[in-house]
């Protein structure tokens, strides 16, 4: 795949949405019944819109610890992530804290046992439209840094580690895992590598928290019901709002 350094596109986001008042902080999550929740309590004020052909995601503002920050639910999938991205930085968002879960490659850890992503390991097609092709695109140095300070003073116990972004999640093989294994990678999930790609394109700060779900380590894949750890799932969301304001 050749690279093109061609910065200006045929298409490019400031055609699809325009620059609003936004705060400068803003968390993608995954968890849309954190969302949800902090709707029905009167936490969320939509200020904008996310526009695709399959879903509408609205983009929000809460306040926490006295200042607003934005919230959106994350788009699965590389391409969708790439594009919401693209959007939320033209919209005026600067900083940014993704916060998800993925599988774990590792029997040792935990479910809801906290990674941060210091690189991403390629298995997706977004992240070579927006940088060289290598074999790993890292997090941006500023976020790690910060969000590492900052969970180490929380005293919340994390793994910093390499994480592999797939497409095909039902084409994770014995010989793949194997072999992201050997390459250092301690979770699997589709989203990372786009996300550290357009961040370092459009020169935005972004950093990733996730946490420990399903196994993929043992002979047999163990869902470990890891998509109904609620207070795993909240307490993240309100971790990652907190760390955003750090950066």
């Amino acid at each position: 795949m050749k690279f093109d350094i061609d910065s200006k596109a045929k298409i490019n986001p400031s055609n699809l949405t325009a620059k609003t008042d936004v705060p400068e902080c803003c968390v993608i999550t995954f968890f849309g019944d954190v969302i949800n929740e902090m709707l029905q309590s009167n936490q969320l004020k939509q200020i904008a819109t996310f526009y695709s052909c399959t879903i509408n995601l609205p983009v929000y503002e809460t306040i926490y610890n006295s200042k607003p920050v934005g919230l959106v639910q994350g788009f699965l999938g590389a391409a969708g992530s790439a594009a919401l991205l693209e959007e939320l930085i033209v919209m005026g968002f600067k900083k940014f804290i993704v916060c998800g879960a993925a599988g774990v490659l590792q029997k040792n850890i935990q479910v809801g046992h906290l990674v941060l992503p210091y690189s991403a390991v390629r298995d997706e097609g977004v992240s070579y439209h927006y940088i060289e092709p290598s074999r790993e695109v890292e997090c941006n140095k500023h976020a790690i840094k910060t969000i590492e300070e900052f969970l180490k003073n929380e005293n919340i116990p994390f793994i910093k580690a390499k994480t592999w972004t797939t497409d095909a999640f039902y084409r994770e093989t014995e010989n793949k895992i194997a072999l992201r294994v050997s390459e250092g990678c301690v979770t699997v999930e589709m989203e990372a590598a786009a996300f550290f790609a357009v961040s370092t394109f459009r020169n935005v700060v972004l950093g990733q928290l996730l946490f420990g779900g399903d196994d993929l380590s043992g002979v047999e894949w163990d869902a470990r019901r890891w998509s109904s750890r609620e207070e795993i799932r909240r307490s993240l969301v309100q971790l990652s709002l907190k760390a955003c304001l750090k950066l």
